[in-house]
């Protein structure tokens, strides 16, 4: 009888022991689920905070290059030893545009390194020109979009508003929605950094979505 009192003895023991264990257990697991909850919120934090900081970073490259325009089919070499005259000429014989004080350039550069001797088919490197004043881009730009096809020497040339690689890329999203517009005939902005807007049977519509974009105007040729 003892025995059987002894072996009972050692199983509440045992069982106590075990219990005691389990819950240990279960607290070290509930701690461990804290602190990857923990974790998680600070991961999920951290991945907001970067994201603001890549916009307000996307927001000050582009507010360093508000003054600059992008040329683009201008043959590598065409400028010779001097590039600012070449684009002097450019502007001057493209678009009228007199260069003077208002037009000063501050600087200017090809993109990317010059090849070694470039082919006659090759694809011509970009030309980006600062301007001193702001408003002498915008009459450059605008100048360029009052003529729907630009003939220089030979080479079709085109300007844009020079954006940093991520907004281009933004706002190249918007190409397929660009071409709807433009086959209906529907005026349009795409304001910074890639914000399009446009009015459909007096209605004004905003998207920063490429395929929200598209459906008011997909919706109105079906009818």
């Amino acid at each position: 009888m003892t025995t059987v009192k002894g072996g009972i003895e050692s199983l509440k023991e045992a069982g106590n022991s075990l219990g005691a264990r389990v819950d240990e257990t279960e607290t070290r697991i509930s701690r461990l689920e804290d602190e990857e909850a923990k974790a998680s919120s600070i991961s999920k934090n951290l991945k907001i905070q970067n994201q603001r900081l890549q916009e307000k970073v996307t927001v000050l490259e582009g507010f360093s290059q508000r003054q600059n325009i992008r040329i683009s089919g201008i043959r590598d070499g065409t400028e010779g030893r001097n590039l600012e005259d070449c684009v002097k000429h450019l502007l001057s014989e493209a678009l009228d545009i007199e260069m003077g004080d208002y037009y000063e350039i501050d600087r200017i550069h090809r993109v990317g390194p010059a090849p070694p001797k470039p082919a006659a088919d090759s694809r011509p490197r970009h030309i980006i020109v600062r301007f001193l004043p702001d408003k002498a881009k915008m009459s450059v730009l605008a100048g360029a979009r009052k003529k729907k096809q630009i003939i220089w020497k030979g080479m079709r040339v085109r300007f844009f508003q020079d954006y940093a690689q991520e907004v281009q890329e933004k706002r190249r999203k918007f190409d397929a929605a660009r071409r709807l517009l433009q086959q209906c005939n529907i005026g349009y902005s795409l304001r910074f950094p890639a914000v399009m807007t446009f009015s459909v049977d007096n209605q004004y519509h905003q998207f920063s979505n490429p395929a929200e974009a598209k459906r008011p105007i997909s919706m109105r040729r079906n009818h």
